[in-house]
């Protein structure tokens, strides 16, 4: 009880919040997003009691223990599950109206990571590769990296399918899904033209930021739907300049066209299937977004881009020294 005295005072269901009961469980909806919760005949009556009076607020967590005695054990945990879900507020929080359409996030949010991008310098591996200090390990660490990345997507993206959303929101995710199944085999492609495959392949272990920014992926995906839909604009952005330099860097440093085209294609296809636009297609399909949820879908992807900009260093920094294992594959 002592985490969600401190997390609520007086909990409150955010405006939006409804709930039904279907059979054996309680569905709870918040816009497109939601969780369902299973619930004993015996407990219906109180569970309808307590989230009612989260609807109203006003209460503190002792005191719907109180009113709700036969499910008082389980409120602390229900409450903080429903905090995690972000469908709690303090019931004296200001309640701000001016949230915004889906499709008018996703314009503020292009802006707010076009600021965002302009606090960090230039790409310094696009630097080495424009001024041909670039090294052929520094290229293929860059590849093996991309390959945890499409080699790890679809169990990244995955949990996503597991949300309640509507039923164009989960069509769109689903073919999403499908269309990023076997990416990895076009990388596999690319490593093997430099002598990396097979057993290689499966002992290999990515950097500690390439694990970070999947992991990332991973939880908004489970836990924050809305992250998860804005996190995908900067998975699916295409940099025509990055791959001309990365070809032309190849070629210069004799890495085979075996090696670079498969990289090359798999940017291709991203774009050719829209995939860059992604971002904008789902989030037209949710027809508001909440000031609270703007600052925490930031928040996140603020936290992606420095995950995003601290790998590039790290690639640079480990495949550039030539005592590193290269493919990093420990027994």
């Amino acid at each position: 009880m002592s985490l969600t005295k401190v997390l609520f005072q007086q909990p409150l269901f955010k405006n939006r919040v409804f709930f039904e009961f279907k059979d054996t469980e309680v569905e709870i909806h918040y816009g497109d997003q939601g969780c369902a919760i299973a619930v004993e005949p015996e407990y219906e009556k109180e569970t309808v009691q307590l989230l009612r009076l989260l609807q109203a607020g006003g209460m503190s967590p002792e005191q719907l223990g109180l009113a709700c005695p036969g499910i008082q054990e389980d409120i602390p945990e229900l409450l903080a599950e429903l905090d995690r879900r972000g469908l709690l507020i303090e019931t004296h929080q200001e309640v701000e109206s001016r949230g915004v359409s889906g499709q008018q996030f996703y314009r503020e949010l292009c802006r707010f990571l076009n600021r965002m991008k302009g606090q960090f310098p230039l790409s310094p591996f696009s630097e080495k590769m424009a001024d041909q200090t670039i090294t052929r390990n520094q290229l293929i660490g860059y590849a093996l990296e991309s390959y945890h990345v499409t080699h790890l997507c679809p169990r990244l993206l995955a949990p996503s399918l597991a949300n309640y959303e509507s039923p164009q929101t989960q069509k769109l995710l689903q073919e999403f899904f499908v269309s990023e199944l076997h990416h990895d085999r076009l990388i596999e492609n690319s490593l093997k033209s430099v002598d990396i495959e097979g057993d290689q392949l499966q002992r290999m272990q990515p950097l500690p930021m390439t694990f970070a920014v999947c992991s990332t992926l991973a939880v908004f995906a489970k836990q924050h739907p809305l992250s998860f839909k804005a996190a995908l604009l900067l998975f699916e952005e295409d940099d025509k300049v990055f791959h001309q330099l990365f070809k032309q860097q190849s070629q210069a440093l004799e890495l085979p066209p075996e090696f670079y085209k498969p990289i090359l294609l798999h940017a291709g296809i991203n774009e050719e299937g829209a995939h860059d636009q992604i971002t904008s297609i789902l989030l037209a399909e949710v027809a508001y977004v909440s000031p609270q949820e703007q600052v925490v879908v930031k928040k996140n992807l603020a936290i992606l881009l420095e995950c995003m900009v601290r790998r590039t260093h790290e690639i640079l920094d480990y495949y550039g020294n030539s005592n590193n294992i290269i493919p990093r594959c420990f027994t």
